[in-house]
């Protein structure tokens, strides 16, 4: 195996998980979300709060109590948002997508992504540029864990509302990547510890670095003594260990890497000494990527009826095509190409039904409401594939995807005619294709209607994981006669991602939307 393999294939590794979602679009999952809170773009500009202010055919999956009010003869005093007068809506066609990256994962796109792998070839890490290359890869490996990952959501979907009734068809799916266990143990390069020594000299050499003097910087006295044993356990090749130290620096500086980073950087680097003299070899190596997705189409028939002209209940069937994928690639096999062919080709499908119940309350200028999303918990069950391991068999288990039940507790205060205020709370964690990363969001949105022009701001913040705090949402809707045309997109305020010196946000969203009503 040729040395510089082992950077190229865990490069190649780390950066499938970044790319997850997009490369393993058919992965697998334990929990999945339709999102129900970002049905349209108006709902994404109001930031999810829109449980009890919806007045359009999206109220089939948002809250299907208010077809009860829609199609009245007369509209009452607590008619706030004029549900009465909708007889029959469309929502032809609405568009959706969203990204988040948890963890510390943006912050190795851009060591991975300046890393020129092919560098790595004997004789080549000779030269200096590639030890520090080395040194900061090695820090990405050494950190990262299954918390870094990317997590992507698609929508598309149609409504249509005739009197009390509503139906409709969605398709959505949601996937997720991150990297299985590591083995750090099975580091090995099929080189002699002095031979690594003799390349770092040249190095040094190339560089004119002159170790004479030199007063280690970032080292830890147990970093200097893990890197003594690996080159043969006494202070003779000091000289290596200062000018490990010096292109430390290097890489700290340029990619501002914590002292956790900086040790585990170093350590990874005296294993693979250890391990090439050991004989752990990569060709043993059994780190892995694991890949989750799940995609959906659904057909959701509503009903929704009014008790009075206060209160109104609703309910949703959902008749539900789930399909369940799932991967796992293994770093070192030769046999990937193969597996995510047949990974993509032994997909499960299954047929469910799912259950939502609403209800709604009105005063003047006032609404309430509470919603039950999946009450019945949808079950598409997972199942066993058989790997191909470097000609071996392996058997993986993709498990089930179960879509978690949500409760939301809605508020909307409609102090003027054209003027809405929105709160929603879910008051449940559901679970995404991620390990341990649930959401349960609360939500705040408002809308100032000014006839042709529809303006809208919001924010919502996920109570279940505080990775990056509020999210500001915000939309604009324009309308022509019956036919709206809706935008509305989210991104978030704190905790960027920045690459080539830019920022970008952790999260985003864009919706939009064609509506027709009557």
């Amino acid at each position: 195996m040729k040395r510089g393999l082992w950077i190229t294939r865990t490069a190649g590794l780390l950066q499938a998980a970044m790319l997850g979602g997009l490369l393993c679009y058919a992965s697998v999952s334990r929990g999945a979300i339709g999102e129900n809170a970002f049905s349209d773009a108006r709902s994404v500009g109001m930031g999810g709060a829109l449980s009890a202010g919806v007045d359009d055919a999206t109220a089939v999956l948002i809250n299907p109590a208010a077809l009860g009010f829609m199609a009245t003869k007369e509209a009452d005093e607590a008619d706030n948002n004029r549900l009465g007068r909708q007889r029959v809506g469309w929502n032809i066609l609405d568009l959706g997508a969203s990204a988040t990256m948890t963890g510390k994962l943006g912050d190795y796109l851009q060591v991975l992504v300046d890393t020129d792998f092919d560098r790595f070839e004997p004789p080549q890490l000779g030269e200096p540029g590639n030890i520090a290359d080395l040194l900061s890869l090695a820090a990405t490996l050494g950190n990262v864990s299954d918390d870094d990952t990317a997590l992507l959501n698609a929508h598309a979907a149609t409504f249509l509302q005739i009197g009390h009734v509503g139906i409709g068809f969605r398709t959505y799916g949601q996937v997720g990547g991150w990297i299985g266990d590591l083995d750090l143990v099975n580091l090995g390069l099929q080189v002699a510890a002095d031979e690594i020594a003799d390349e770092l000299r040249d190095a040094m050499a190339d560089e004119g670095f002159d170790p004479t003097g030199y007063v280690n910087q970032i080292l830890s006295d147990e970093s200097v003594q893990k890197l003594r044993d690996a080159f043969g356990g006494s202070s003779a090749n000091d000289d290596l260990v200062a000018y490990i130290d010096f292109k430390t620096v290097e890489a700290a500086d340029k990619y501002e890497l914590d002292p956790e980073a900086i040790t585990k950087a170093v350590d990874i680097v005296a294993d693979i000494i250890e391990a090439s003299d050991a004989g752990n070899l990569l060709t043993d190596n059994t780190s892995s990527l694991v890949g989750r997705g799940f995609l959906a189409a659904e057909i959701p028939l509503s009903y929704g009826r009014a008790l009075s002209e206060n209160f109104a209940l609703g309910v949703t069937a959902r008749a539900i095509f789930g399909r369940v994928y799932g991967t796992q690639v293994w770093a070192f096999n030769e046999d990937n190409e193969d597996i995510l062919k047949y990974s993509l080709d032994s997909s499960v499908d299954r047929v469910n039904i799912g259950l939502d119940l609403a209800a709604m309350y009105r005063r003047p200028h006032w609404q309430v409401a509470l919603v039950g999303h999946n009450l019945n918990r949808p079950r598409f069950k997972g199942y066993t594939q058989t790997l191909s391991i470097n000609g071996k068999p392996e058997d993986v288990r993709v498990p089930s995807v179960v879509l978690d039940p949500q409760i939301t507790a809605g508020v909307a205060w409609m102090p003027l005619k054209r003027l809405m205020f929105t709160s929603d709370v879910e008051l449940l964690e559901t679970s995404t294709l991620l390990n341990d990363y649930d959401t349960q969001r609360v939500s705040f949105g408002s809308e100032l209607d000014l006839l042709l022009l529809k303006l809208r701001l919001g924010t919502y913040r996920n109570l279940a994981k505080g990775d990056f705090g509020w999210v500001l949402t915000g939309g604009v809707g324009v309308k022509l006669a019956a036919l709206s045309i809706d935008v509305g997109g989210a991104v978030s305020l704190a905790d960027t991602v920045v690459y080539d010196g830019m920022d970008f946000p952790r999260t985003a969203r864009l919706f939009a939307g064609v509506a027709m009503d009557f």
